[in-house]
């Protein structure tokens, strides 16, 4: 089974957060206590490895007109549960619903469908149960047979008048009487216990950071999971069950005795029965690792500095790779035998399906430590049995995955609540439409998450100027403001994805020359309408009416440049007057251009090298135009707003 996604009530500040996908990676990102650890920590309880505390349940307090309360829990809490308080108390269903692919097999062995919901659910002083959705009788009473009693069924088969030509002479056959009758029954969809062999095809959970940090926990982990995987093998399994089996009778005749006593002791009690079960199944218990430097000296782990320790931690991550890798491949067949392709394609089906879990993988580590680390995470999830997902704040790992592998987590009033930087109809090419454009404008993922506001200019001109006027204008550069500055390049792509940003709480603007309206139709009115934007409020125009950003600066700064970077031919001075004269051109910055190209032997060849070669000149900020002061201060206003 390969879990494709999750939905979890009721746990810590995942009060209700619905549908966190598990990719090849998924990144999960935000702020400490934003609940990515809660996320990870209720992945393994679905999964059956993480026990449920009291504490780990969404308290709430409801205050007076405020139906959602006042949460006072978020992700890292680790109260002790004590009683709530008169104002509230924790939830009473706390459950993490997980979809699940089956493969060809699966569907077969177990008689699913290809998707099935399964959940981890528990409520309020009682143990969690495994749960699965399935189209099932209506009545209660008709579901689950193989678990009653032949006096049960019987009793059943009663109630509801169903009579054989023959009578059942065995509790199959009173199964088959009644199965019969339920499947004719009505049915509903709801949640039943899910049986055995379901829960024994849950996939293998590997976790690594976070509370598991320690190189003790991460050699454990793995190898825990070797253990399973050798447990389970056929030889060993049989030989195991035999073992179980005999300590088993060896401990009945020890029960016999001590109900025999207990009876004796007892003479009131009827009957005394104590049914011993023994299982080898959960038997690994730890595994220390012992180190020495060179020299023979003894090295504590625990006490080791936090660099050498994930180093260590990334080795026992690399080797279980290699393990999982092993796991993948086919076993040796002959190539000339006829099931040698069946063979294959049965190992293939018989590998279990793993979940890693990664929590802060990269922390304390240097950067080629860092890059080992997503080679490492490329390669685990290039395996077909791999999911995958990692809660961090490294830019490295953020930056590395497509927009649609990204989960960001935040607090609104102390309840995490989930955003993806992806289309919300969730379909593939247009996901992978929206990535392309966010590299083809330059914008990196870590970018699309934190900055507040992301300002698209009409092409390479501005994208290289903008930035070196911005900072000589305000003292600070863009980034520092919270800025993100792309190039439209007249392509209406970037207005869908100006769009897109907007969609998803982001601010955006467009700084355009103010004669872009009337040459490039993708700035008018109504193709920015189309996309949901306010030309008042999104769009700022360069140069007033029919202006460009080139006409801004003043003629004594063009011949300053002009002077100083592209010489005449004859030997004569560029003036501010022969400046002065070009603005009576259509187009001032096509005429400066050309001027300028045929004039000198080093004139500028592209409009953008001209305009960032005479704002590189420029040194105090007073060089900067008035009118570009004033479109900065807004940005500036616009990104950070007084209400944020």
């Amino acid at each position: 089974m390969q879990l494709e996604s999750v939905a979890v009530s009721g746990f810590r500040s995942l009060e209700e957060v619905d549908c966190i996908p598990l990719g090849k990676p998924t990144i999960l990102t935000g702020h400490n206590d934003g609940g990515k650890t809660a996320t990870l920590d209720a992945i393994a309880f679905l999964l059956g490895a993480y026990t449920l505390r009291d504490a780990d349940r969404t308290f709430s307090r409801h205050t007076h007109g405020d139906p959602a309360g006042d949460m006072r829990r978020t992700d890292e809490s680790q109260d002790t549960g004590a009683a709530a308080d008169e104002a509230g108390q924790r939830v009473a269903h706390t459950w993490v619903d997980g979809i699940f692919v089956l493969s060809p097999t699966e569907q077969s062995d177990l008689g699913l469908p290809q998707r099935v919901r399964i959940r981890r659910f528990a409520a309020q002083e009682q143990s969690p149960v495994l749960q699965i959705l399935l189209n099932v009788p209506a009545d209660s009473e008709l579901r689950d047979l193989d678990s009653l009693k032949v006096a049960d069924l019987k009793d059943l088969a009663t109630k509801y008048d169903l009579n054989a030509e023959k009578a059942p002479s065995n509790k199959a056959g009173w199964i088959e009487l009644l199965q019969a009758f339920a499947d004719k029954a009505p049915h509903v969809d709801d949640w039943i216990d899910a049986p055995s062999n379901v829960q024994q095809r849950l996939p293998r959970l590997l976790r690594f950071g976070g509370e598991q940090a320690s190189v003790d926990a991460a050699v454990k982990t793995i190898l825990n999971a070797r253990y399973k995987v050798h447990f389970e093998a056929p030889e060993m399994h049989v030989r195991i069950r035999a073992l179980e089996t005999e300590l088993s009778d060896l401990l009945k005749d020890d029960a016999a005795d001590l109900c025999k006593h207990i009876m004796d002791r007892c003479p009131d009690l009827t009957e005394v029965e104590v049914l011993p079960d023994v299982s080898f199944s959960g038997a690994f218990k730890s595994a220390r690792l012992q180190l020495a430097r060179t020299g023979g000296e003894a090295v504590a782990v625990d006490a080791a500095g936090a660099g050498r320790a994930r180093r260590i931690s990334l080795a026992v991550w690399e080797w279980a790779s290699e393990v999982l890798q092993t796991e993948t491949e086919p076993a040796p067949t002959n190539p000339g035998s006829a099931d040698a392709g069946n063979d294959a394609n049965d190992h293939q089906e018989a590998q279990p399906d793993v979940v890693i879990l990664y929590d802060e993988p990269d922390t304390h580590l240097d950067y080629s430590h860092q890059r080992r680390v997503m080679q490492l995470i490329r390669q685990q999830c290039h395996l077909p049995q791999i999911r995958m997902m990692i809660a961090t704040h490294s830019m490295n790992l953020i930056d590395g995955v497509d927009i649609a592998s990204i989960v960001h987590l935040t607090l609104r009033h102390n309840r995490t609540v989930m955003e993806r930087l992806a289309d919300e109809s969730g379909h593939e090419e247009t996901d992978r439409h929206l990535a392309h454009i966010a590299a083809a404008l330059g914008l990196r993922n870590s970018v699309l998450l934190h900055e507040r506001l992301f300002v698209g200019v009409e092409g390479p001109t501005e994208q290289q100027s903008i930035p070196v006027l911005f900072k000589l204008a305000t003292g600070i550069p863009l980034q520092s403001a919270g800025i993100a500055l792309w190039a439209c390049n007249n392509n209406e792509g970037a207005l869908m994805f100006a769009k897109f940003l907007a969609s998803h709480d982001r601010r955006v603007a467009v700084l355009i020359d103010a004669d872009s309206l009337k040459s490039q139709k993708i700035f008018g009115d109504d193709k920015f309408k189309k996309y949901g934007l306010d030309p008042n409020r999104d769009r700022l125009l360069i140069g007033g009416e029919d202006r460009e950003l080139e006409y801004l600066f003043t003629d004594e700064q063009w011949a300053a440049v002009a002077n100083s970077k592209w010489p005449r031919t004859d030997n004569e001075p560029w003036t501010p007057d022969v400046i002065a004269n070009k603005r009576s051109e259509k187009k001032f910055s096509e005429a400066l251009l050309t001027d300028f190209k045929t004039s000198s032997l080093d004139g500028p060849q592209t409009k953008p090298e001209m305009v960032y070669e005479l704002v590189a000149t420029f040194r105090a900020p007073g060089d900067v135009p008035e009118e570009l002061h004033q479109h900065f201060l807004a940005l500036i206003e616009l990104a950070n707003p007084a209400d944020s």
